[in-house]
C-alpha cells in the first residue's frame, strides 16, 4: 500500500478547503469567517490545483489585488506547514511566471497537464513565450493565435 500525506497525520482529519477559506484567512475581511479559516488551517489541510486556480483569479482580477502581492498571497498559501499543496514545486514555478507577467490560469493548466502529459498544445503563443525554457511540460503552439 501507498503511504498517502494523509496517512502521516493519523487521528487528525484533513480537509480539503475551498477558495472562500484560504481568502477569508488572507484578506481577513470577514472577522467570523476568518477567525474560522484561521482555526481550520491550523490543522493539516489539502488545496487542489482548482482552487489555486479560482484563489489567483479572486485576488486578482475580482479584488484588483496587484499583481505582487497576489503572488506573495499565493506563495503564503503554499508555504503553510500543515498544508499539502497538489504539485507543490510546480505551483511554485507558477507563481513565479505569474509574477513576471504571465496569465496565472494558463500557467496553472500547464501545471495540471505536468506528469499527465508529454506536451501541452495551444493556439497561444504567449503561453509559450511565458511558461519559458523550464516549463513543466513542453509547450506545442499550433497554426496562427486567434
Amino acid at each position: 500500500m501507498i503511504r498517502t500525506w494523509t496517512q502521516r497525520y493519523v487521528g487528525n482529519i484533513v480537509r480539503a478547503v475551498d477558495t472562500n477559506i484560504l481568502a477569508r484567512w488572507l484578506l481577513g475581511d470577514d472577522p467570523e469567517q476568518s477567525a474560522l479559516a484561521v482555526q481550520v488551517l491550523r490543522e493539516p489541510a489539502y488545496v487542489s490545483l482548482t482552487v489555486l486556480i479560482e484563489l489567483g483569479w479572486v485576488l486578482e482580477r475580482a479584488l484588483k489585488i496587484p499583481r505582487p502581492v497576489a503572488a506573495s498571497m499565493l506563495q503564503k498559501v503554499v508555504a503553510l506547514e500543515n498544508m499539502q499543496v497538489e504539485k507543490r514545486a510546480e505551483v511554485l514555478w507558477a507563481i513565479g511566471r505569474f509574477l513576471q507577467g504571465a496569465d496565472w490560469a494558463d500557467m496553472m493548466h500547464i501545471v495540471a497537464a505536468s506528469g499527465s502529459s508529454p506536451v501541452f498544445t495551444t493556439f497561444d503563443r504567449a503561453i509559450a513565450r511565458h511558461a519559458g525554457s523550464d516549463s513543466p511540460v513542453p509547450i506545442e503552439t499550433l497554426g496562427k493565435s486567434p
